[in-house]
């Protein structure tokens, strides 16, 4: 049996939108007609650990989709396959995993294995892409208080000029890799990553790779309002790095603490007034 599960919520409240069109490929592609679930209705985990091996599950969302879906599994990793058909806006895991023009759906349980934990303010969450403190994170922040108001998304690109050039106060923070610690000035990035991208293709982490067993530490800092912005355009393909002002390091275990609260986005949810976090893999 094949199963295809979709989140309303995903791609701006039109998840369900393109059912018609990937039921038909499952059908064409010898699956006979699949059942399709409301994934927000469901006990995922339940649901997808009590399938057999011979079964097939299509998940239809973004980011936002998997983080919820990773975060309910904690770890369990089905015997069915489970299938990630990109239907989101931002899709950052498929972007790092297969690229942009690569295929429509890509086999989820192999990535889901051994994933990294983050801990912020005593809850722990397992990390699929990244863990975004500092002009990142409030972009994501300004974005979900946007979105209320005008009831629709508001580009990534816009939000982060807007922040740069005048909104976001950069912080002095304290950053510890594998037990070694750094303290900076004028941050304004101190994230972690799994993957290479943030914010829908913003390659924050080009030397990252989720398959390494390390995560990837991006600190920018003490740059004046014009020189990050410019340096987060060049991060579109990882230009920034070349920056004295971009420190990248990697390790198993990073804990960073800001001196002042700042919003913070795990794979796209928003956690604000966020003063320190732990990840580690």
């Amino acid at each position: 049996m094949t199963y295809i599960l979709f989140n309303p919520k995903a791609n701006n409240n039109h998840g369900g939108a393109g059912l018609d069109k990937i039921k038909a490929a499952v059908a064409a592609g010898g699956g006979g007609q699949p059942q399709v679930l409301d994934l927000t209705a469901l006990d995922a985990k339940a649901f997808l650990m009590g399938l057999p091996a011979e079964d097939r599950v299509i998940l239809c969302g973004g980011d936002g989709t998997l983080h919820h879906l990773v975060n309910d599994l904690d770890g369990a990793v089905p015997a069915a396959p489970v299938y990630v058909w990109r239907m989101g806006t931002g899709n950052d895991f498929l972007r790092d995993v297969i690229g942009r023009k690569g295929p429509k759906q890509v086999l989820l349980n192999d990535h889901i294995r051994n994933l990294p934990r983050a801990e912020v303010n005593g809850q722990r969450y397992r990390v699929l892409n990244n863990v975004s403190f500092g002009i990142d994170g409030q972009v994501c922040e300004l974005g979900e208080q946007e979105k209320k108001r005008l009831g629709r998304k508001v580009g990534y690109i816009p939000l982060t000029i807007r922040l740069a050039l005048k909104m976001f106060q950069p912080v002095r923070a304290s950053v510890t890799v594998d037990g070694q610690t750094r303290t900076y000035e004028r941050v304004w990035v101190a994230s972690a990553f799994n993957g290479r991208f943030v914010g829908g293709g913003v390659m924050l982490a080009p030397g990252q790779d989720r398959r390494s067993g390390e995560l990837c530490c991006v600190v920018l800092h003490d740059l004046g309002r014009v020189r990050v912005l410019v340096n987060l355009a060049r991060a579109m393909w990882g230009g920034h790095t070349k920056l004295r002002q971009c420190d990248v390091r990697f390790g198993h275990e990073i804990v960073v603490t800001f001196d002042k609260p700042t919003a913070l986005n795990i794979d796209g949810e928003v956690i604000s007034g966020v003063t320190s976090y732990r990840a580690e893999k």
